[in-house]
């Protein structure tokens, strides 16, 4: 008798956050330069900090040169974890990415020399909030997919910028919910790497809230208020994701530092179980 198909998945995602961009420079210095002046109101330093991003010079602006060492530090560990848990935390098989250049640039730096090298495909949808600031604005596909030839563009030749500028926070949560319940659940691959923002990302969390909140979803997150607390730049977690069927049930979400010592624990555990029996014994 042949035994009954399970309707159980499991899938590990791993969800990252670009590293520094020149932007986040100008809008730290922006707030920085108020406060100097005497500004104390949070509302006021929020106008000072999007006023520089309305700078036409830092339109898709790239990876500051801290960025691009925050990634490789970020890069250490989590290459290390792919080695030494990789039944547990497989190296991600294709990368799913923001068209935006500072996340093209982290995906790259994090991924590219991967073996094998997973695929790259670039997504409108996880874009960061279209806020009409030039550095949310994107470069045109042809001069992307010259930087970036490693990178599949055409998700951007079908759909075009079909993100109105000036969409709002639930616009964005619209977006990362779609995408929960349609390409990521429908996907194959079994490990998968999101490159996003923080925006995309704080709006996938509070899709995650409402699901727990109903009682649909089971999550253990290390994180305290996690789903408040704001991924900082190139930030990387990996979630153990698990559907019934279509939908999420459950998700298991750590830092890449505590995936690992997830892992090392295990790895020790026979030998220290060993060495706890032969102390028994010898007692």
């Amino acid at each position: 008798m042949a035994s009954p198909i399970s309707n159980h998945r499991k899938k590990i995602v791993y969800l990252v956050r670009h590293a520094e961009a020149i932007h986040n420079i100008k809008e730290r210095e922006a707030v920085e330069e108020a406060i100097a002046r005497g500004v104390s109101n949070k509302g006021e330093q929020e106008k000072c900090r999007k006023a520089v991003l309305k700078d036409e010079k830092l339109k898709d602006a790239r990876l500051s040169l801290d960025g691009t060492e925050q990634v490789r530090v970020a890069g250490i560990n989590l290459n290390i974890l792919h080695k030494a848990g990789f039944s547990k935390y497989p190296a991600p098989s294709i990368v799913l990415v923001s068209p935006l250049r500072r996340a093209l640039m982290t995906a790259t730096e994090l991924f590219y020399e991967a073996v094998p090298r997973p695929r790259f495909v670039a997504l409108e949808t996880l874009r960061e909030k279209r806020t009409g600031y030039a550095a949310d604005e994107r470069s045109s596909v042809d001069l992307l997919q010259q930087e970036f030839p490693h990178v599949d563009f055409s998700d951007l030749s079908v759909h075009g910028e079909d993100i109105p500028k000036g969409e709002d926070n639930d616009a964005v949560r619209a977006r990362a919910c779609a995408f929960l319940e349609g390409p990521l659940t429908n996907m194959e691959e079994e490990a998968v790497a999101l490159v996003t923002h923080k925006g995309w990302l704080r709006e996938l969390r509070g899709t995650l809230k409402g699901f727990f909140d109903e009682g649909l979803l089971r999550v253990d997150f290390d994180v305290h208020k996690w789903d408040q607390t704001l991924y900082k730049n190139a930030e990387i977690r990996v979630a153990t994701c698990g559907w019934e069927g279509d939908q999420l049930t459950s998700i298991v979400s750590r830092s890449v530092d505590n995936a690992l010592g997830s892992v090392v624990h295990e790895a020790c555990k026979p030998i220290i179980e060993k060495i706890a029996k032969q102390t028994s014994r010898d007692s």
